[in-house]
C-alpha cells in the first residue's frame, strides 16, 4: 500500500476521533516527541481548502433576501408640560412668552410642536466697566449714557433687555438705589421692550433694589423679572414679586437638590408657577459647559416627564462666555487662536447654542453679533422643527 493511501486511510480513521490511546506501549528515553509527516499536512490542507471552496460556492449561489421589518411608531412618552411665563409692556403692546414645551427642544416627530423659540436678552449696565475689546468697540461711546446704551441694544434686535444695577453694590460704587431707579424709569421711556431688573449680587441691597424698580415697572403696566433670588434672598424677594406682579429668576449653582428646594420654598411662599424662571448657572465653553449641559438637560427631561418641581422655563447667563480667556485674550498674546473680534462672539454663540439644545428658554447675552447669530439660528431651527415629518415607515425613500 502506498504512503498516500495509508495517509488517506489514517485521516479517515481520525475524522471523528478526539484523542488517541496507545496500549501496551513501553517507551524509554529522556523526552517524547511527535512529528506530523509532510504528507499528512498536505492532505489536511487540501481537505480544508476544498471545504472552504464548497462553503463559499454555496454562499454565492444562495439568493439574497430582504428581511421584512416593521419600525414601531415613536410615541410621545412626555406627559408633562413646561410652565409658560410672560413678559409684557401694556403701554407698547410688547409681549414675550417663554416655556410651554411638551417635547424636547426643536423636535416635532412626536406629533407635537413646542410653542415658543428661545429668546434673547441683551445686557445693559448702569456704568461702564472694563469690558473685552469686541464689546467696547460697540458700546464705548455710550458707557456714560445708560439710556443710549439701552436704545442701541434694542436696535440690535433683542427680545428683552437686562438692566444690571452693579453700581449699587457697596463694594463697587455704592451708588444710591434711587439713582438707578431714575435711570430705569428713563430706560422704560426710551425703549419698547420689557426690561429685566438685574441685581448686583449684594444680599442686602438687591431686595431694596427690586422694591424700588419693581414699583416703577408696575406703574408702567410692565411685567418683567427680578434677577435673581437665591437661597439667601428668596424670603425677601418673593413678597416683592407678589406686591408688584413680577416674575422671579430662581438662581442656584449647578445643584439639583438646591434648585428643587428653592423652587418648593418659593412656591410655598406664594410665587405663582407662571411667574417662575429657573437658572441653574451657565458654565462657559471649555470651563464646565458639559456639566451645565447635563444639569439643564436633566431639569428639562424631568419637567417633561411630569416633575412639578422642575417644569419651569430656564435662563442662562451666556455672557459668562466672556470670562473664558479664549474669548477675550488679545490677538497679540494669542495670535494662534484667531481674530478676537470673531473668536469672542463665536465663543458666546457656541455656549448659548449648547444650552438651547438641552432646553434653554432665555439667553442673557452681551455681544450684539452673538445675540443676532444665536437668535437667527434658533428661528431657523424652530421653523424647521415645525415642518411635517415623513412617516417613519418611509424613512428609506423619504416620501412625503
Amino acid at each position: 500500500m502506498s504512503f498516500e493511501k495509508i495517509t488517506e486511510k489514517l485521516l479517515k480513521m481520525l475524522e471523528e476521533t478526539d484523542e488517541v490511546t496507545l496500549k501496551d506501549l513501553e517507551l524509554m528515553g529522556e523526552h517524547l516527541e511527535f512529528s506530523v509527516l509532510p504528507g499528512i499536512v498536505k492532505s489536511v490542507t487540501q481537505s480544508t481548502q476544498q471545504m472552504i471552496s464548497q462553503v463559499s460556492m454555496q454562499q454565492q449561489l444562495k439568493p439574497a433576501e430582504w428581511i421584512e421589518t416593521k419600525f414601531p411608531e415613536i410615541k410621545n412618552e412626555y406627559k408633562g408640560k413646561i410652565e409658560e411665563v410672560t413678559f409684557y409692556r401694556n403701554k407698547n403692546k410688547s409681549k414675550v412668552v417663554i416655556g410651554g414645551e411638551t417635547v424636547p427642544p426643536f423636535l416635532s416627530f412626536f406629533g407635537e410642536k413646542n410653542p415658543h423659540r428661545p429668546v434673547v436678552s441683551l445686557d445693559v449696565f448702569d456704568y461702564g466697566r472694563s469690558f473685552p475689546k469686541p464689546i467696547k468697540a460697540i458700546y464705548k461711546d455710550v458707557y456714560d449714557d445708560t439710556v443710549a446704551w439701552a436704545r442701541r441694544a434694542e436696535k440690535f434686535g433683542a427680545d428683552l433687555l437686562t438692566f444690571h444695577c452693579l453700581a449699587t453694590d457697596p463694594l463697587l460704587l455704592n451708588r444710591p438705589i434711587k439713582e438707578d431707579a431714575a435711570m430705569y424709569e428713563k430706560i422704560l421711556d426710551a425703549v419698547k421692550i420689557p426690561v429685566i431688573i438685574g441685581g448686583s449680587g449684594n444680599k442686602t441691597m438687591d431686595p431694596q433694589l427690586y422694591d424700588a424698580l419693581g414699583k416703577i415697572a408696575a406703574n408702567d403696566n410692565t411685567r418683567t423679572m427680578f434677577s435673581s433670588a437665591d437661597k439667601e434672598t428668596w424670603e425677601q424677594v418673593i413678597p416683592l414679586s407678589l406686591k408688584y406682579d413680577q416674575n422671579v429668576l430662581l438662581w442656584t449653582q449647578l445643584d439639583i437638590n438646591d434648585q428643587i428646594k428653592l423652587n418648593k420654598d418659593a412656591l410655598d411662599a406664594g410665587l405663582p408657577r407662571n411667574h417662575t424662571v429657573i437658572d441653574p448657572t451657565c458654565a462657559t465653553l471649555g470651563y464646565g459647559l458639559e456639566y451645565s449641559y447635563s444639569i439643564y438637560q436633566r431639569y428639562r427631561i424631568s419637567g417633561l416627564l411630569g416633575d412639578k418641581t422642575l417644569n419651569f422655563p430656564t435662563s442662562a447667563g451666556t455672557t459668562n462666555a466672556w470670562g473664558a480667556r479664549e474669548a477675550w485674550m488679545s490677538n497679540k498674546k494669542a495670535p494662534q487662536w484667531g481674530d478676537i473680534f470673531k473668536r469672542g462672539p463665536l465663543w458666546e454663540v457656541t455656549t448659548a447654542l449648547a444650552m438651547a439644545l438641552c432646553g434653554l428658554d432665555l439667553a442673557m447675552m452681551f455681544h450684539p453679533l452673538a445675540a443676532q447669530t444665536f437668535k437667527n439660528i434658533c428661528m431657523d431651527f424652530f421653523a424647521e422643527s415645525k415642518k411635517v415629518t415623513p412617516p417613519i415607515g418611509e424613512w428609506v425613500t423619504m416620501k412625503i
